[in-house]
């Protein structure tokens, strides 16, 4: 129910779209938290994955990995996709920090990046406020056993029955998020 709820909200340009993820607790993390969210298909993923891995290992933080279902409204059409989403426990917001900047240095598209890195790659953190991001709120509802999470910058979640978590993102995805061509008339 939640789930075409928010399908109709991505379709009609309300929200960016969702992620159904099978680990949402980095929202309520209290120790500085980064989760990094690549794509699951094809060769460059598991690039990414290996490349991100090992560079913000060396900061020595606590990491897990969970899957996720993308769902991204384009044009009134939706587009999902398989995800895998690193998150990444620090026990200081200055190592926090650093993994940031291994973001934008190194895993975001570019010449010199890991390849399959996203050209605006989704990073959510909690627990800390590094330079170079931004404040926005993930909204999430329960379903069977997983979380839909809708992220926006809007505190006020768009369904109701959401609980609201203050989130930070890269800078680049503020204009992502405040998009209003989503919707396509006709």
């Amino acid at each position: 129910m939640i789930l075409g709820r928010l399908a109709s909200l991505a379709r009609a340009g309300r929200i960016t779209g969702y992620t159904l993820e099978e680990d949402a607790r980095y929202l309520s993390a209290g120790a500085p938290t980064l989760t990094y969210r690549m794509y699951a298909d094809g060769p460059e993923s598991q690039l990414n994955l290996g490349a991100f891995a090992a560079s913000v290992s060396r900061l020595g933080p606590r990491m897990r990995l969970s899957c996720l279902r993308g769902v991204l409204a384009d044009r009134g059409r939706l587009l999902r996709s398989r995800q895998l989403c690193l998150t990444a426990e620090f026990t200081e917001e200055l190592d926090l920090a650093a993994a940031a900047c291994l973001v934008h240095s190194g895993f975001t598209a570019a010449p010199d990046a890991a390849p399959g890195s996203w050209r605006y790659p989704d990073v959510r953190i909690t627990g800390a406020r590094p330079p170079g991001t931004a404040a926005a709120f993930a909204h999430r509802w329960p379903v069977d056993g997983q979380s839909a999470v809708v992220l926006s910058l809007d505190p006020q979640p768009p369904l109701e029955g959401g609980r609201t978590y203050e989130v930070r993102i890269l800078e680049s995805w503020v204009a992502f998020l405040g998009r209003s061509d989503l919707a396509v008339a006709g």
